[in-house]
């Protein structure tokens, strides 16, 4: 038999899964940042844990720190068990992310017991890296780290970004992304004659570092910037000892999949996002 345990404690939650999480550090990248953000006081998370009974350790996790979509990682039956258990202590949850079979297992448990609907909000596929492969054609212009200067900006294209990926939580929480980043010194720009391109990476965990966003405004795409500035914090990344770089694309875009796969990355799962309504008639 398997039991969760549910919590809001993000260094007990460490304690007991950090050597779990930290054995696939890629497959766990978003769990890894998510949890040690919270560490260090971040949002107010539910952590829950689902262990075996007279197992040495976790089977299997699902996070969730508002207002964004939960993650989960558990084998499909588990990601069930989870789904149920975080229902009953946090039914406000609006979505749910992780590898495609266990999202769908956690969806379908969630509306199952609610009644409710559960829509794909994106099918995504993560990617790792640990070396990188010179863009095919440079592009004209530089890379560099932003600044203060450029905080409105980062905010505006961190929002289009979000809304791009149908993840859009809000400008404030853009705000507060963008603040921590210009702060560690984790958000770059390709100048062309201004700025034309926006790549932010999040903390180094367990070696692993994740690129996120990558966003080019309309007009601007087509031109190589994306391309370049990956390969450019991609570099950066390993260059300051991170051991490998993550990062996720969507699916429906085959032009950006093919243009990490160029630059070495390698796909390491697919993933899927999910939203969730309320039953027909409700709300």
């Amino acid at each position: 038999m398997a039991s969760v345990s549910i919590g809001a404690d993000a260094e007990e939650f460490w304690r007991l899964a950090g050597a779990w999480l930290v054995a696939e550090p890629v497959l766990h990248s978003v769990l890894l940042t998510t949890v040690e953000r919270e560490r260090r006081g971040g949002s107010g998370g539910v952590f829950a844990l689902l262990t075996e009974d007279g197992g040495a350790g976790p089977a299997g996790v699902a996070v969730w720190t508002p207002p964004f979509r939960a993650y989960v990682s558990a084998a499909p039956a588990d990601a069930e068990l989870l789904a149920l258990a975080l229902l009953d202590s946090s039914p406000e949850i609006t979505g749910v992310t992780g590898g495609s079979d266990e999202a769908a297992a956690f969806a379908r448990a969630w509306t199952g017991r609610t009644g409710g609907t559960a829509t794909v909000a994106m099918n995504q596929r993560l990617f790792e890296l640990s070396a990188v492969v010179p863009p095919p054609r440079p592009a004209p212009g530089v890379a560099r780290l932003a600044g203060p200067g450029d905080r409105e900006l980062l905010v505006a294209w961190t929002v289009a970004f979000e809304q791009e990926s149908n993840a859009a939580p809000g400008a404030s929480v853009a705000e507060r992304v963008v603040d921590l980043m210009l702060a560690d010194g984790r958000a770059w720009l390709w100048d062309d004659d201004g700025p034309a391109c926006f790549v932010g990476v999040s903390p180094t965990v367990a070696a692993v570092a994740r690129v996120a966003p990558v966003y080019t405004p309309p007009q601007r795409r087509r031109r190589g910037y994306a391309s370049a500035l990956v390969a450019a914090v991609s570099q950066a990344v390993l260059d300051a000892g991170a051991r490998r770089c993550a990062l996720y694309t969507d699916l429906a875009n085959p032009t950006a999949n093919h243009v990490y796969t160029a630059l070495g990355y390698r796909p390491v799962a697919d993933v899927t996002a999910y939203e969730f309504g309320p039953a027909q008639g409700v709300g």
